[in-house]
């Protein structure tokens, strides 16, 4: 926890969503939270191309790519929307910004909360097999973020 005193108001306010269920409880704790606190949310969706461009063309593959590669990217957009919807309907409060970054979840939320005061995050957003596999977000963020980590739990 770098640069933050004990006693420092909380003015900002990371939340990663993913759509699931967990990640919109952890938006809803974000906003009551940040409502306490007279604070500004900043919400994350990542996403990532599930083929190199560069592997697809080295196994042959010929269609058109952009279609592979639009697709992580309209699905992050569906789920930030619906995680926006479930959270506060319409309209979303006026201090929430919202955000979609292509790239790991884990380093892109790190990276942010350096000009966080607060990272929230649900406490699973895949399936166990998925985090398995890929790691856990939550687990990597609450060993390199910048600024404490709340993890909601359902």
């Amino acid at each position: 926890m770098r640069g933050r005193k004990s006693g420092d108001s909380i003015r900002k306010i990371l939340v990663g969503v993913d759509g699931s269920d967990r990640s919109i409880a952890a938006l809803k704790w974000a906003a009551e939270f940040a409502a306490q606190q007279g604070a500004h949310i900043d919400v994350l969706t990542a996403w990532r191309t599930p083929f190199p461009t560069i592997e697809l063309i080295a196994i042959g593959l010929n269609f058109d790519l952009s279609e592979i590669n639009d697709r992580p990217a309209q699905i992050a957009q569906y789920r930030l929307d619906k995680s926006i919807h479930a959270a506060f309907g319409d309209p979303h409060p006026a201090n929430v910004d919202f955000a979609i970054s292509e790239g790991y979840a884990g380093l892109l939320l790190v990276e942010q909360s350096a000009d966080a005061d607060l990272l929230v995050l649900g406490n699973r957003g895949h399936s166990p097999m998925i985090e398995t596999l890929l790691g856990s977000v939550s687990t990597h963020c609450v060993a390199h973020a910048h600024c404490p980590v709340v993890i909601v739990k359902e």
